[in-house]
């Protein structure tokens, strides 16, 4: 009989541990915390994990753990860090502290709420420069963030007006999206059809635009935060259809790449 290697991987809700994943000889494995199956308040990490069952497998796992990475510069991001590209969890337990949803992969948030301000537009401008070469500021000391897509962005706080860079795991209010270079007015049509949207009456994320030397970038309010009494951000949990659904990725575009030897996605009609 195999025995399981001795390596974890920790999912946190705030500060609290609500589950473990084992990378074992017969792949990753997540175990439930008996206590936060217990609580009251608990939710499963995905809709495909339900608390019922206390443990879950890695063909289950995986495509949710993927969809909380960037679809692009994986290659970058595991040089800097020295783990290979295709290392989901390897990975994300060294970027996953602030994420799409309510969880942190690795560590739990940090205390004291840690920001630290980009004080000039020249500043700003060389984050969004090299954002292509240090996607998500990876490798910069206290950094740790990820988000899903094929787009280049990064997390951010906006505290009194001001553009912060969360640390620790601080989770961040904002999304911050530069422009597409090969793309011209890519800030100012997403920014439009989602303002149409809202005027429309359907429910649209807030948005605003802005300047930081030769790169204009679009800063959206993240919808899955919120501020307590005490003026804590507070997480919200969500996932993606492509997490509910167990597909990679990949496998999101009714056309997949060729190279990418996966079937169709989904479509509208399953």
């Amino acid at each position: 009989m195999k025995r399981a290697m001795a390596e974890y991987v920790d999912v946190f809700y705030e500060n609290i541990r609500i589950a473990r994943i084992a990378k074992t000889d017969a792949g990753p494995a997540l175990v439930y915390e008996d206590a936060w199956r217990s609580r009251k308040a608990a939710f499963p990490i995905s809709l495909s994990m339900p608390l019922a069952e206390s443990g879950h497998g890695g063909r289950t796992i995986m495509p949710w753990l993927a969809n909380l990475l960037p679809e692009s510069h994986l290659h970058e991001i595991g040089l800097i860090m020295g783990v290979h590209s295709q290392d989901v969890l390897g990975i994300l337990s060294r970027m996953g502290r602030d994420t799409a949803g309510a969880l942190s992969i690795g560590q739990p948030r940090g205390s004291g709420g840690r920001l630290v301000p980009i004080e000039t537009e020249a500043d700003l401008e060389r984050v969004i420069d090299d954002l292509p070469e240090r996607p998500f500021l990876v490798g910069t000391e206290g950094v740790s963030m990820s988000l899903a897509g094929a787009q280049d962005k990064i997390a951010v706080s906006v505290a009194a007006g001001t553009i912060c860079i969360p640390l620790e795991g601080e989770p961040s209010t904002h999304i911050l999206k530069p422009d597409i270079p090969r793309l011209k007015g890519s800030v100012q049509n997403e920014a439009f059809c989602l303002t149409l949207a809202g005027m429309c009456g359907l429910e649209t994320a807030k948005v605003t635009t802005g300047k930081a030397g030769a790169r204009s970038y679009l800063l959206v309010e993240r919808y899955d935060r919120w501020k307590d009494a005490g003026g804590q951000v507070r997480r919200i949990h969500q996932e993606d259809l492509a997490q509910v659904l167990g597909y990679y990725p990949v496998q999101k575009y009714e056309t997949p790449p060729p190279e990418s030897m996966v079937g169709p996605g989904p479509g509208l009609k399953l």
